[in-house]
């Protein structure tokens, strides 16, 4: 999260979905030493397996949608309502206005579903997944190619393109 000026230490976090993107990401999360990182998923027990298997990494519980209320610092979601054109079942509480950063693993031309809730419901920030693909990429060219790119001169090129 350093490219959106966050620092995640002592932060409350809500990782929403439980496939493979979480997964990948609970490790690197966790090790930025959060206060909480919450899991929340619509099957409760695909969460909770999760939360359970990186239990000995931090503080990690897991959730279903219905039932968080209380504000994060962060929301992350990795499900895949957005390409559905949907939005998880989420509470708008669980935004701070003008302290919640929210971030969509998924991207397109136009914000997604989850994006558009959390600007709607005030969030500091609602940033989508093209930057995370850009980072990706960067560093699988720099490992093939030795050579380093400007990810955010590529970044802003695919935003113009897709308009």
């Amino acid at each position: 999260m350093s490219n959106a000026g966050a620092t995640l230490v002592g932060k409350r976090i809500l990782l929403l979905g439980a496939g493979g993107a979480v997964r990948g990401v609970l490790e690197p999360l966790l090790e930025q030493e959060p206060e909480a990182l919450v899991i929340a998923n619509r099957t409760l027990e695909k969460a909770e397996l999760l939360a359970e298997m990186f239990a000995e990494l931090g503080p990690v519980s897991a959730s279903a949608f219905g039932v968080l209320a209380e504000p994060f610092d962060l929301i992350i979601n990795a499900t895949a309502a957005s390409l559905a054109g949907e939005l998880p079942p989420l509470a708008a509480s669980l935004i701070a206005p003008g302290r919640t950063l929210c971030y969509d693993m998924m991207y397109g031309k136009e914000p997604t579903p989850f994006l558009r809730w959390a600007t709607e419901h005030g969030a500091a920030q609602a940033i989508d997944g093209l930057g995370m693909l850009v980072e990706q990429a960067a560093v699988a060219f720099r490992a093939w190619r030795g050579v380093d790119v400007d990810s955010a001169v590529v970044l802003r090129q695919l935003r113009e393109q897709l308009g």
